[in-house]
């Protein structure tokens, strides 16, 4: 237990200290983004994502997804070469042809997303930033499933500074607004896209296999489908913002997704990056079943611990880093940091279906909530408009998760440890309840929240036993130990 619970734990920790470094410098651009942008241009931003990932899903026809598995189950090292070198193909090849496809579409896709064909120019330039953005895709998978975690950070990171870097220079310097946001992510990633691809296929001298692609697409195929579901969850409510209320409203409520993102950035990104292969990993351990259930009470724990936080602070920080103009963004905080606990709960349970090789019932799960999700949207964006966004993503979230462990645990029973699920989350709802009361100048505001949030580490601690307090206790002094070793000494 403790030697599989360590290596998630440090694998995750490197990704979630690179995730930190990297997101860190993204998120510290949202003064510059709501200085220089007014909220409708913030909007226009949010649509051309909605755009990009829509497109994506095709591009990538769930090949990422597909290399863990194949990566993992390859005998030998001939094999895993083989498996990289065909994904990376299949996955530039059908990136090219979608690419193609959104060149000559531009006008159409430019009408959905906003109404008209007045953006057809950005969406032409946002299709090229996509095909090379997927140009990185097997590469970065190929760090992941070789446990090359700290590589992984730095050329996460250096993506990160470049990005950055061109963005200040288009919207601060330049002063060129969208076209200038649209263009630095065109650059940096075609500069990053290209140096990964070529510095894969140098490394990986493989062969193409046409089984082996065909064996992917099968298992990858149905996960288009979930794919399309996770796009009605995460951007169809800002096609509806946009009809049903306007261009600014979708940038408030985008504002506040990315702020509520800090419970991804810390918890849910990295434990993904290192779950989608160790996952496959502790299949093949007797006590598969227990690890998988403790794991999922830990990941829980630390999830909701940072969402409290965020939900917490979240109207302290936007009085802090934006104008007046884009407060109204902390009023769905809470309520999407909580859709990103639920569906990180969702990674774990979800996983007999991928362990099984049943993905064919993710198709189904996904089509159902999609539905779902769409109907919520019209019914309550059109009379409560972010809000109604927000609660709209929440139940569909928590009916995806539904939805999932029934047919997970159909396939590969697994005892969770419900009780302390429900006393983790009841105690974070008080604890929100609570800061709620409270309307304090941003000082005292900061104080109290601040001591609100305290209170959940040390209740939570009680929940554990005393292994496993000590077992985290060690964990958390071999990591400041290796911490303390990475900081040079000056001598006394």
């Amino acid at each position: 237990m403790k030697g599989e619970v360590g290596q998630l734990i440090k694998h995750s920790g490197i990704y979630g200290l690179g995730t930190i470094l990297s997101k860190s410098v993204g998120f510290l651009m949202i003064p510059v983004y709501t200085r220089y942008l007014v909220p409708a241009d913030y909007g226009v931003l949010e649509l051309l994502d909605l755009v990009i990932f829509f497109s994506g899903i095709f591009a990538m026809m769930g090949i990422g997804s597909a290399f863990f598995r194949f990566y993992v189950a390859a005998d030998s090292a001939e094999e895993k070469k083989t498996v990289a070198i065909t994904a990376l193909f299949s996955v530039v090849g059908i990136s090219l042809l979608v690419l193609v496809l959104m060149e000559l579409h531009a006008g159409t896709l430019s009408t959905v997303a906003f109404g008209n064909a007045t953006y057809a120019p950005l969406v032409r330039i946002v299709a090229l930033t996509l095909f090379f953005s997927n140009l990185t895709e097997v590469p970065f998978a190929y760090l992941r499933a070789q446990q090359r975690t700290v590589l992984f950070v730095i050329i996460g990171l250096a993506r990160t500074v470049l990005g950055a870097t061109m963005l200040i220079v288009a919207v601060v310097v330049l002063q060129k607004g969208v076209p200038g946001v649209v263009y630095a992510n065109l650059i940096s990633n075609a500069l990053v896209g290209v140096t990964l691809i070529g510095a894969l296929m140098v490394r990986v001298r493989g062969k193409f296999s046409r089984e082996k692609y065909e064996q992917m697409l099968r298992y990858g195929a149905p996960l288009i489908v979930e794919s399309l579901a996770m796009f009605a969850l995460v951007f169809s409510d800002r096609f509806f913002l946009r009809h049903f209320a306007s261009l600014s409203e979708v940038g408030i409520y985008g504002l506040g997704y990315k702020l509520a993102g800090i419970v991804s950035l810390l918890v849910s990104g990295p434990f993904s990056m290192t779950w989608s292969w160790q996952q496959f990993e502790l299949a093949k351990n007797e006590n598969a079943k227990v690890l998988y259930a403790r794991i999922q009470t830990y990941q829980l724990l630390v999830c909701v611990c940072i969402g409290l936080a965020v939900a917490v602070m979240a109207k302290d920080i936007l009085r802090i880093m934006t104008p007046s103009g884009y407060w109204a963004s902390a009023r769905i905080v809470p309520i999407i940091a909580l859709c990103y606990v639920v569906d990180n709960v969702r990674s774990v349970v979800m996983s007999g279906i991928l362990i099984q090789r049943v993905t064919h019932h993710l198709a189904s799960i996904s089509l159902v909530v999609a539905t779902v999700n769409l109907g919520l949207n019209y019914l309550l964006i059109s009379r409560f408009h972010a809000m109604g966004a927000a609660v709209a993503t929440l139940l569909s979230y928590a009916l995806f998760l539904i939805l999932s462990y029934g047919i997970a645990q159909r396939v590969y029973f697994v005892r969770y440890e419900y009780g302390r699920n429900a006393a983790v989350l009841a105690l974070a709802i008080l604890l929100y309840l609570a800061s709620a009361q409270f309307r304090f100048q941003l000082l005292s505001s900061i104080a109290v929240n601040g001591l609100l949030f305290l209170l959940f580490p040390v209740v939570s601690a009680m929940m554990l036993d005393r292994e496993e307090r000590e077992m985290f206790l060690q964990l958390g002094l071999k990591v400041a130990h290796r911490l303390r070793a990475l900081i040079p000494q000056g001598e006394v």
